[in-house]
């Protein structure tokens, strides 16, 4: 993509160029924000020290430079940026849109590391203007990335520090190189980010592989902002320098100047999964997916949607769009159904309508009849959700033909909801560049977004067959839970659904999981489980397609770390059928429990009783939950696959609406999801909650 580097002269900032133009993107345009008068302004989002020089930088690229003053403030400082008058964020769009003015560009290049603040405004601001952030420094190890960038080229030097530690007589103007074992040992010292992503320094680069000539600074000037005893701070003025040529060819590309250069790309990504296990991901499972069956299976006109809300919460199943009309308005009409619910009915259910809009959905769960529809149903589904949208998982079900859309969904009402919405690319994780996001946290309950094995900064699906995708994947899911909560992992998991796409992908996607489960505990030995719990049971169901034709996708809910967890087992039987449910429920007054369960025919040479089978499952479940808390009835629904050649969606309906409301208590909401197999022959239900 055709890119305009955001730069301030910083080392983040220009590594960040060449870390682009490493993934094929070239560099076609430089973009400054500068303080008005001063030398240095105190700014949420920009370094502006050093700007004196940004002249020369440009020219050391030899790349048309665009500079906008900036005018604001930071007014809006929360986790999330909506547009505000006045405020600095809106000064980098008025910049960007110069730049769109004059050339063409896809994307902007932008060395944020680990700062949510900057990221947020910056992808708000590119989300506005139809543009691509790219950020593949995001989340890297900062000791890591230190030494690359060295190794790298890139000479830059402090011209600004402000931390315990540092001294501006003895560190400003000193190379990173040469800072480089000093950091360290500040970090081991005083705990300092060793990038400087605590604003513990600032730096100015005067050389690195794509400057066709490198800048010399001229008797900086140091400034001593403050001479505090224990973390003094202080900075270099910047406003004599010239350019020196170099000993290379000045007509080189941009691709030319950086090969041969040792860094993290998305090349990289197999290699890193080959080293987290000694075996071979080459396996020899064949690639295309398995036979599926049509379904015939149609559902009445008079098939309506359920809803259960209670306190705070919310759950809508059985949501679909008839597949007789354009798939467009078919989704529209599905999403209008949801949106209705919130002016009409919840009131009528209890105070949880009260005030609701869609904006406090957590979780989506869409299931498609055609993934070549996915397109143009995204495209109505997106109009519906504006900032920080829910979780989703959209995979392609075994859906009656005259369905083109099942959906089922939970919200809740709560202050205590955090969101992460990463959009920009990078080699942390994917993008979501839709209207989903990666993660959210509600309650206690983190739930993650479908994961499959894009690589972080193409976006395409890696190579390598279901182990390596089934890996890739799952390293998905780890960095997103530990991105939304501090330390979290997949041992904080209580619930895992696996879709494959061919039935002789289970065994393998299986043992995935209890690899990536061993690898989180050897790599933590503080994780400990005292409380007895084991390790979730993967639900793995076959399906006929994944997004962009992907083999696996994980969907998973963890509670944050530390929470303590109880957990019961059942067993039962009924006429020729088993069920085990698995039920873990927090001790620490976090709503909501999660179960996962099969049922099994006991003797496959026996015809297969519907009745007893929804009657089997039911009264397994009701044992295991019968012993709950009031406080924990915060009863989400069963989501139940079914192999779809096997019952028809709205007998089965019928027959979980009458058993679930038997034996007392809350009548159970429940989503039926049709799928193309099981685990084995003998499954009957797969099933979690």
């Amino acid at each position: 993509m055709k890119t305009v580097a955001l730069i301030s002269g910083g080392k983040d900032s220009c590594y960040n160029m060449i870390q682009c133009v490493a993934e094929g993107h070239e560099i076609v345009a430089l973009a400054n924000l500068r303080p008005a008068v001063k030398d240095e302004m105190d700014s949420y989002m920009y370094q502006t020290v050093g700007h004196h020089a940004i002249d020369l930088y440009a020219e050391a690229m030899g790349l048309p430079l665009y500079r906008h003053t900036i005018q604001g403030v930071a007014k809006e400082t929360g986790g999330d940026y909506v547009p505000t008058p006045q405020d600095e964020v809106e000064d980098l769009l008025v910049l960007l849109q110069k730049v769109q003015k004059e050339i063409e560009i896809e994307a902007v290049s932008v060395g944020a590391i680990l700062s949510n603040y900057q990221r947020v405004r910056v992808e708000n601001v590119c989300q506005r203007l139809g543009l691509t952030s790219l950020a593949y420094l995001w989340r890297r190890d900062q000791a890591e990335l230190l030494n690359e960038m060295i190794g790298c080229g890139v000479t830059a030097v402090l011209i600004k520090v402000a931390s315990l530690g540092l001294d501006p007589k003895k560190h400003l103007g000193k190379t990173l190189a040469e800072m480089q074992p000093e950091l360290h040992r500040m970090h081991t010292k005083f705990q300092l980010n060793v990038c400087g992503e605590g604003g513990e320094y600032e730096t100015f680069t005067l050389d690195c592989p794509l400057f066709k000539k490198r800048i010399v600074l001229d008797d900086p000037e140091m400034v001593i902002h403050s001479d505090d005893a224990f973390s003094p701070v202080g900075y270099l003025n910047l406003k004599k320098a010239h350019l020196e040529d170099k000993e290379t060819d000045i007509e080189m590309s941009q691709h030319e100047r950086i090969q041969g250069l040792h860094m993290r790309t998305s090349v990289d990504v197999y290699h890193d999964l080959l080293q987290e296990g000694e075996d071979d991901m080459c396996d020899n499972i064949p690639v295309e997916s398995s036979p599926h069956i049509g379904n015939n299976d149609i559902i009445p006109d008079e098939f309506n949607l359920s809803v259960k809300s209670m306190g705070k919460n919310l759950w809508v199943t059985g949501v679909v769009a008839r597949g007789d009309t354009d798939i467009q308005e078919a989704t529209r009409a599905a999403m209008e159904q949801v949106k209705d619910l919130y002016i009409y009915l919840l009131a009528a259910i209890s105070d949880v309508g009260k005030d609701w809009e869609m904006s406090k959905l957590a979780l989506v769960c869409l299931y498609v009849q055609r993934m070549e529809d996915f397109a143009k149903v995204n495209s109505v589904y997106k109009t519906y959700f504006e900032l920080n949208p829910p979780v989703r998982v959209c995979v392609q079900a075994s859906l009656p033909k005259n369905i083109a859309l099942l959906m089922d969904c939970y919200g809740c009402k709560t202050a205590d909801r955090t969101t992460m919405h990463v959009q920009g690319i990078s080699h942390w994780a994917p993008a979501n560049i839709g209207p989903y996001s990666q993660a959210v946290t509600v309650d206690g309950r983190i739930f993650v977004a479908g994961q499959i094995a894009m690589v972080p900064g193409s976006l395409k699906i890696i190579q390598g067959g279901i182990t390596t995708e089934s890996r890739l994947s799952l390293r998905h899911v780890g960095r997103v839970l530990d991105a939304q909560s501090s330390g979290c992992a997949l041992t904080d998991v209580v619930n895992v659904v696996c879709y494959i796409t061919s039935h002789s992908y289970m065994d393998i996607a299986k043992q995935e999981w209890t690899r990536a489960l061993a690898a989180c505990h050897e790599s933590d030995d503080s994780v400990v489980r005292t409380d007895g719990m084991s390790s979730p049971s993967v639900i793995c169901v076959v399906i006929p397609y994944l997004p962009r034709n992907a083999k696996v996708e994980w969907q998973v809910t963890a509670f944050t770390p530390g929470t303590e967890v109880k957990e019961s087992t059942e067993n039962y039987k009924f006429g020729d059928y088993s069920s085990t449910i698995r039920c873990v429920t927090s001790c620490a007054g976090i709503p909501g429990f999660s179960c996962t369960g099969y049922t099994d025919l006991n003797a496959p040479s026996l015809p297969d009783d519907m009745g007893d089978a929804v009657r089997c499952l039911c009264m397994c479940y009701r044992k295991v939950t019968s012993s709950l808390y009031p406080t924990e009835g915060c009863v989400p629904p069963l989501r139940i696959f079914y192999r779809s050649s096997q019952y028809r969606y709205a007998e089965l309906c019928q027959a979980f609406t009458a058993a679930l409301q038997q034996g007392g208590g809350e009548p159970v909401n429940f989503a039926l999801v049709p799928v193309s197999d099981l685990p084995t022959s003998h499954s009957v239900f797969t099933y979690c909650q």
